[in-house]
Formats: structure tokens, sequence, C-alpha cells
């Protein structure tokens, strides 16, 4: 039976939870479904360095009495410890929006800031809030809290809107100049075409008068 994709052993320059993500969509992707089966291939793939570490870790359990789950726990808390939900929310709360930051990149931060900050189901609410405090920009603040009820979705809407009109104008004047110059150049050839014409029209005058007498 032919299989998708492949999981290579775990290094450390790579997130475990990471790590872990993939695996879970190597087990997908390839059906893979049997508990013990999973806990083989887990088992199996994580190279041995990281599979002494596991032993180390359990102790005194050993890895086939583990689920899955589990040995992949005992991995992350040693990789990844839980962090301080006062240390990620600070974080959270003092981000603003870099001047060469668009808005899109600036939530997308934000949003990955909030993963520890155990927000719940205030998420949207804390994601609104700091986006009005840190969007750096005082005429798109100013709209966002002229709003008298104003959810994400709507605070994103005009952020994103405000954003985009400010780079039309910006880019309507980058080309101003540039119509200037041309126009300029119009008129030079339109003033050279006319002395040209006038000049000759003087020569054939003179010419004329000559031929008279």
């Amino acid at each position: 039976m032919a299989t998708y994709g492949r999981i290579d052993e775990y290094d450390e320059s790579e997130e475990w939870t990471q790590y872990v993500e993939r695996m879970d969509h190597y087990f997908e992707a390839n059906d893979i479904e049997d508990k013990d089966k999973k806990r083989s291939i887990f088992l199996s793939v994580i190279g041995a360095k990281t599979y002494k570490l596991l032993r180390g870790l359990i102790r005194p359990e050993v890895p086939n009495k583990l689920s899955n789950e589990e040995l992949s726990e005992a991995i992350k808390n040693h990789y990844v410890p839980k962090p301080s939900v006062i240390v990620q929310r600070y974080e959270f709360n003092t981000r603003v929006r870099r001047n060469d930051e668009s808005i899109s990149t600036f939530m997308a931060e934000l949003r990955a800031l909030s993963e520890h900050c155990e927000f719940g189901s205030a998420l949207d609410e804390m994601l609104r809030d700091r986006l009005v405090c840190g969007v750096n920009e005082d005429r798109i603040q100013r709209r966002l809290l002229a709003e008298p009820t104003l959810d994400l979705k709507r605070a994103l809407e005009i952020a994103h809107g405000m954003e985009n009109a400010a780079k039309d104008v910006r880019d309507l004047k980058g080309e101003m100049p540039n119509t200037a110059t041309n126009i300029k150049n119009v008129i030079v050839v339109v003033v050279n075409m006319t002395i040209q014409s006038a000049v000759l029209k003087l020569k054939s005058a003179i010419n004329a008068v000559k031929l008279d007498t």
C-alpha cells in the first residue's frame, strides 16, 4: 500500500508542537487510526536521541505502556514548558503596530501572541481592543473610537478600508510628477513647432518680397 509523505526524526531546530502536527497529518493522510500502530510509528521515527530522552522523562514507565498522546506530552513539557499567562498577556497588550507594518501582518502577530494568553471566548474582544489601542495611526484610531458599537469584524473592515484608501492616495501622488513632466514636454514641443512654423512663414514672405522687387 502506497504511503503519502514522510516523517523524519525529530530535529530540535523545529518546534516540537509543529513536529507533532506534521505527524498527525501523516497519520490522517495514510488512514492510520489504530492507537498502538500510531505509537509504534511515533517511537520509530522520532530518532535515537529523542527516544532516549523520552525514556528518561517517563521513568519508571516504559514507552509501550503509555498512549501516543502521553508520550508526546512528556516531550512537549520538556521542550516547551508551559509559558506564564501573565508574561504572555503583557507581550500581547504592549504590542504596537510598526510604521511599516500592514494591518493584516499586525493582526497575524497579535493572534500568534494570544496563543498562550488563555483569553477563551473573549479572544475577539481582546484582539479588537489591541487593534484600537495599538494601530499606531491617529486617523484610523479616531475613526475606530467614533464607532458606537464595534466588534472585531467591523474594526478590521474600517482599518483595512482606510489603509487601502491611504495607499491609493500615495500611489496617485506618486504619478502626479510624471504627469506634470509629460504636460511640460508636450508644451515645449508645441511651442517649438509654432516657432518653426512662424520662421518658415517669415522666410516665405521675405522671398516673395524679393521676387516682387
